[in-house]
């Protein structure tokens, strides 16, 4: 299936995922192709998602989102010459900045942004009261509509003499004007406390989790593309397009990219530590769309705070937004880890659908304490590039605590340090499925189900070319794993373990009474690892290359798990830049029973049809 550029470089579809995991298995004959690309899907009228999702306990997965209403409509459009926060923001007399529009929105308002670059930091002074009342902030149709969290650079730059040597060559240096910076100056703080910092070095962490910590959270950029920040003034002469700050956050030192003169590029410096958000903790029914948010200078989890962030909200929609190039986190939906604050909401029941998210040093999307939660068809690229796994708060989609959550249908690629996706500690009830995971770089996997007790499912998902386990978990009981297609991972396709002598909600940790199920795993550098055998591995495919062996065979001879598995030598092409895949296999696949709450294929179409 040949799709346009367009919709493949987007969210995967349900038209172009249709065979992309055939489970229950049935004959497959030559070759079988499936393309994944952009979905686009609307709110359904009712709480029902369609197809229905059921969860782990049986009960069907339901919203309450309701299509929009609006009692009022502000426009904002700087580009506007009559434009001024002092007009009533009217079309004809719009507002200048957005967070203008932001304290003067009521229940069921909403605002409508026009085209541009808005240099500001949006504080919602108020939320909505219910879904039929939510305040809405939207993107003009068609219209480009940036918040950034950074401001043009316009100073005087001279050669660099701190050093009088070889080494100043290409580096130049400028003062950063104090009228940049609202009352934050993110170059001026490190990304960790000096405590933490600390940790990595008992734990004798790599080197590069220590450097992470001590680095400036403010970023540069030159023509719109972010410099790297290195630790030390002397490295600087090493590479081209770094840059390094004194500790006073104000003297600046860069070595541009191509090593040109820095008076004929554009630069920007980020001077915020969230972009949208608000300063009133626990708002809810709020409504986020159409944006691009970007150039946020947030600090390291915890908190976690995302340049896009619900300060501990409720009943949040984030939709259709592009969020890129952060320090930390792209999106942050939960408590945000704030100890010994007071709780301020019932956590969650959010609806995070259809962004865009890359570039975060972090994470794309993170969140502690949720419940009902949705998160699907977002897409996510090149998050974690702070490289920092030790942190163990990094992830493509990053969540703890959830409570009948669903992940479904997103698209994680090329997260460094990071999982692809992570369920952190005690999660109940709470469902992964459909989701394409492709080159994650980490120890802890694609997927990382970890320190749950109760039930969860990780389901239809593709994991590809993992370095590290394709789906990892441990100290956690009853995960199912069913109907996933692993592939190209640099250790087990699966790996289950515990870390002994930890405790879990009270009790020492196990890794017991889990299911891996109706699986193809296709040349994994191992076929599973599983540390207990108080769990089971049955009735999966264990696939290789024509000509190499699977592993099956000597793994069933040294466990007593997947005794009803077969080996095949399956044929596959894959082309993670185009999202097609074209593979297939002699003589068919065997027909096993679906697991029990798996009710679709991957492209929607109901199991047994």
């Amino acid at each position: 299936m040949k799709l346009p550029r367009k919709t493949i470089t987007s969210n995967p579809s349900r038209k172009a995922r249709k065979q992309l995991v055939l489970l229950p298995w049935r004959n497959v004959l030559t070759t079988l192709v499936f393309g994944l690309a952009a979905a686009r899907c609307t709110a359904a009228d009712s709480a029902s998602l369609e197809p229905p999702v059921h969860l782990p306990d049986g009960a069907e997965f339901t919203t309450w989102d309701v299509p929009p209403a609006f009692a009022k409509t502000y426009y904002v459009d700087q580009a506007n010459p009559k434009a001024a926060d002092e007009n009533p923001g009217s079309e004809a007399l719009p507002f200048k900045s957005i967070n203008r529009a932001a304290q003067v929105l009521e229940p069921g308002d909403r605002v409508i942004v026009a085209a541009g670059v808005y240099r500001e930091r949006v504080r919602p002074a108020r939320g909505g009261t219910e879904p039929a009342k939510m305040i809405h902030y939207e993107a003009a149709p068609g219209a480009e509509v940036v918040i950034s969290g950074s401001r043009v650079l316009k100073t005087a730059w001279k050669k660099s003499h701190r050093k009088g040597n070889e080494r100043d060559q290409g580096v130049w240096t400028t003062q950063l004007p104090g009228e940049l910076f609202a009352g934050e100056n993110p170059l001026r703080e490190v990304n960790l406390p000096q405590a933490r910092i600390d940790r990595f070095k008992s734990e004798e962490a790599p080197i590069q989790a220590y450097v992470s910590g001590t680095l400036r959270r403010g970023l540069i950029f030159q023509n719109g593309k972010r410099l790297r920040q290195v630790p030390h003034y002397d490295d600087l002469a090493k590479t081209a397009g770094t840059y390094w700050v004194e500790g006073d956050g104000t003297t600046l030192f860069v070595r541009p990219q191509n090593g040109v003169d820095p008076h004929g590029a554009a630069w920007e410096v980020t001077t915020q530590g969230f972009v949208f958000a608000p300063e009133t903790l626990g708002l809810g029914f709020i409504r986020v769309k159409g944006f691009t948010i970007q150039h946020c200078g947030n600090c390291f989890p915890w908190p976690e705070n995302g340049a896009l962030s619900t300060q501990r909200g409720h009943h949040w929609v984030i939709e259709e937004n592009t969020v890129r190039q952060c320090n930390s986190i792209g999106i942050d939906i939960g408590d945000q880890l704030l100890r010994g604050d007071p709780t301020v909401s019932a956590g969650g029941l959010h609806i995070i659908r259809r962004n865009t998210i890359t570039d975060c040093g972090i994470g794309g999307i993170e969140g502690k304490r949720l419940d009902r939660t949705l998160i699907e068809d977002n897409t996510i690229r090149r998050c974690g590039w702070h490289n920092i796994w030790r942190l163990y708060e990094c992830g493509g989609i990053k969540i703890l605590a959830t409570r009948s959550c669903l992940v479904r249908r997103n698209l994680v690629t090329d997260t460094t340090g990071a999982p692809g996706i992570w369920l952190d500690y005690n999660n109940v009830n709470s469902r992964c499925t459909g989701n394409i995971v492709i080159n994650a770089d980490c120890p802890c996997g694609g997927i990382f189900v970890e320190g749950s007790q109760k039930p969860n499912l990780v389901d239809t998902n593709f994991v590809w070319d993992t370095h590290g386990p394709g789906i990892y978990q441990h100290d956690s009981d009853e995960l199912i794993i069913a109907h996933n297609f692993v592939g190209k991972s640099t250790d087990a396709a699966v790996r289950m373990q515990i870390c002994k002598g930890r405790k879990v909600m009270g009790r020492l940790s196990t890794a017991k009474r889990n299911k891996i199920i109706n699986n193809i795993f296709f040349d994994n550098a191992q076929p599973l690892s599983i540390s207990d055998p108080d769990n089971r591995s049955d009735y999966n495919v264990f696939a290789a290359p024509p000509g190499k062996a699977t592993g099956l065979n000597t793994w069933k001879k040294s466990t007593a798990f997947d005794k009803h598995s077969v080996s095949t030598p399956i044929s596959i092409d894959f082309k993670p830049s185009t999202l097609e895949l074209r593979w297939g296999t002699q003589g068919g696949l065997p027909t096993f029973s679906p697991v029990s709450g798996v009710t679709h294929y991957f492209w929607r179409r109901p199991r047994g049809k």
